[in-house]
């Protein structure tokens, strides 16, 4: 019996010792190395238990390696070949000699001798072409060498007079969600009519409809299409049209909102969101305060309920003529006084209107209440400035554009035309030594298409891009909330002190993504999406200082910054392969601060 008990004691420290051995880990220590070529870098091993392993070496399978992948001695230090080698990186191991045997491994990047490059040198910049370029940049979903040399030879202003008199492109009339996304994804591309295209992608950011609702093509084409009729047009009609379009009839649920429970959605969402704001503001955008201080509120509840009750009464077109019908996208709302709340309410500014008025009566006397309010302009002035130039316009920049849309200089109020022009035409917009402040961020969809027209990339087939853009929270068509894909309220993170809506669906990891999408993009990743040939830039790889150059050119008009240029020689010295050097050169400066942001 005591012999046994031994054996038990014996047996069970045997398995401890064992336990304790398989619990051990070895790890290799630096990781994620590169080293030059005939250069050389020391490695260790250790174990998790602390004790000190003997090792043996190697590199790609083979003990002390060899010229071809590199050496490594018996103390782990690893000297790099004299060429880069096949099938870089290569592979340091290193291996117990003592049962039971432990092994760890790391990835070794070869590269050639990365000296540090004097800055390549900056071609001669044309101010003519930066000033065109700039102009552009705010103007249309980005700059092209031919809409470059047009504005040189006609001045912006001459060159804003043709888009200005240009049609829509065309909207295709499908119940297909994905195709009428294409249409629009394209016309915003390549569409002639570049300043109405941006000015419809600003207006769509404060009219809010979404496929989240809406999940088909022809329940979102009449809103796309009132946007693309009246982008340019006069905002009453724009507002008229919109409030009874049966795309918003069924976003905001106007349609068949009836007595005696009408719906406040749209009430509310018209006044907030859509032309006037939660607070009153003077000419030039700035808070009005009480005499303690405070913001004025433009509306409250009770205004959105009677608001609500004078906009009651409105069914979509379908076989009752005096009924309420189902959604039907064919037409605008239809009046049904039958529904209609027929008693007194109260407007805004004091303004009452009379029991027993008809839907359509009371429906114009809010259009007109909302359309003559005085936050009107500074308000639709703000949005289309922060859309199109800058996210932080001085009072008075926003001021001339409030005066422009309030008045276009013969009594017309409301001209987004005349708007578009004094916003583009600003001297503020027009600086071409931009202040600290000014631009704003590009979102995924001006930074992408961007980089697209710049190359003179082809939009082939983009339905599986969507999904892409999806991941990068913004999806055409697709805002998750009436707020738009981002609030047009963000701050800049770190400064407060600054609005910047684009930096909500910017965060580190939406950052990271899109750099992805758009190195993926110059790669040829998407080549069956988007096609965009990058031979020229391949030709110019060879020599570091022609290539950063050329993309300097092409995408930035000579204003890459020394730094930028220096961090990209950097880059292109750890590689001999054009075609990477090419894409690399591409994509370092597609992503810096100095392209992704509008100045």
């Amino acid at each position: 019996m005591r012999l046994l008990r031994r054996c038990g004691v014996g047996l069970l420290c045997a398995f401890g010792l064992a336990a304790q051995a398989l619990a051990a880990t070895l790890a290799v220590a630096p990781t994620g190395v590169s080293v030059p070529i005939n250069g050389s870098r020391t490695f260790t091993a250790t174990r998790s238990d602390g004790a000190n392993p003997s090792v043996a070496w190697k590199v790609n399978g083979v003990v002390g390696g060899n010229a071809v992948t590199g050496t490594i001695s018996s103390a782990g230090v690893y000297t790099a070949p004299a060429t880069v080698p096949p099938g870089n990186p290569v592979t340091v191991t290193a291996t117990t000699k003592l049962k039971p045997t432990l092994s760890a491994s790391t990835a070794v990047t070869v590269h050639l001798p990365v000296t540090e490059p004097a800055p390549a040198p900056a071609p001669a910049a044309d101010p003519a072409s930066i000033a065109a370029a700039r102009f552009l940049e705010q103007a249309t979903f980005g700059p092209t060498p031919n809409d470059i040399a047009a504005v040189k030879q006609m001045s912006a202003s001459g060159w804003l007079a043709q888009q200005l008199a240009l049609p829509p492109s065309p909207l295709t009339v499908t119940a297909d969600l994905n195709a009428l996304r294409r249409n629009w994804y394209t016309n915003m591309a390549s569409g002639p009519d570049q300043v109405r295209q941006r000015m419809i992608f600003a207006l769509s950011q404060i009219f809010v409809v979404s496929a989240d609702k809406n999940p088909y093509g022809n329940e979102m084409l009449p809103w796309l299409r009132t946007l693309s009729n009246n982008a340019l047009g006069n905002f009453n009609t724009l507002l008229r049209e919109m409030t009874l379009n049966p795309s918003m009839g069924k976003y905001l649920d106007l349609g068949n909102s009836v007595i005696p429970s009408p719906n406040e959605n749209y009430a509310r969402e018209v006044m907030q969101l859509f032309t006037l704001g939660v607070n009153l503001v003077n000419q030039d955008g700035t808070l009005k305060l009480d005499n303690s201080g405070n913001p004025i509120p433009t509306y409250d509840q009770a205004r959105i309920h009677d608001i609500a009750r004078a906009l009651s009464g409105w069914t979509y077109p379908g076989t009752s003529a005096t009924g309420l019908n189902w959604e039907s996208f064919t037409g605008p709302l239809q009046p049904r006084d039958g529904y209609h709340d027929k008693g007194a309410k109260t407007l805004l500014l004091g303004v009452t209107l009379p029991a027993g008025q008809t839907a359509q009566q009371d429906y114009d006397a809010v259009m007109q209440n909302i359309y003559s309010h005085p936050n009107l302009p500074p308000f639709i002035a703000t949005r289309l400035i922060r859309a199109l130039v800058t996210s932080n316009p001085s009072p008075a920049y926003v001021q001339r554009v409030a005066d422009m849309f309030a008045n276009n200089g013969s009594g017309v109020r409301g001209d987004l035309a005349a708007t578009a022009r004094a916003i583009l035409l600003d001297p503020e917009a027009r600086l071409d030594t931009p202040t600290a402040s000014q631009g704003h961020l590009k979102d995924p969809v001006l930074h992408s298409i961007g980089l697209v027209r710049a190359l003179g990339g082809t939009v082939v087939d983009p339905t599986n891009l969507f999904w892409d853009y999806f991941l990068l929270s913004e999806k055409l068509l697709n805002a998750p909330s009436v707020f738009n894909f981002y609030s047009p309220l963000t701050r800049v993170p770190g400064s407060p002190q600054y609005y910047g809506p684009e930096f909500q669906i910017d965060a580190a990891s939406l950052a990271i993504g899109r750099a992805n999408f758009l190195y993926a993009l110059l790669s040829g990743n998407y080549k069956s999406m988007i096609a965009i040939d990058i031979t020229p830039f391949v030709k110019a790889a060879p020599n570091a200082a022609a290539l950063i150059s050329l993309v300097d050119a092409t995408l930035l008009q000579g204003r890459m910054s020394p730094v930028a240029r220096q961090a990209i020689a950097t880059a292109l010295a750890a590689s001999t392969d054009n075609q990477q050097r090419a894409i690399t050169a591409l994509y370092l400066t597609g992503i810096t601060a100095e392209y992704a942001v509008h100045k």
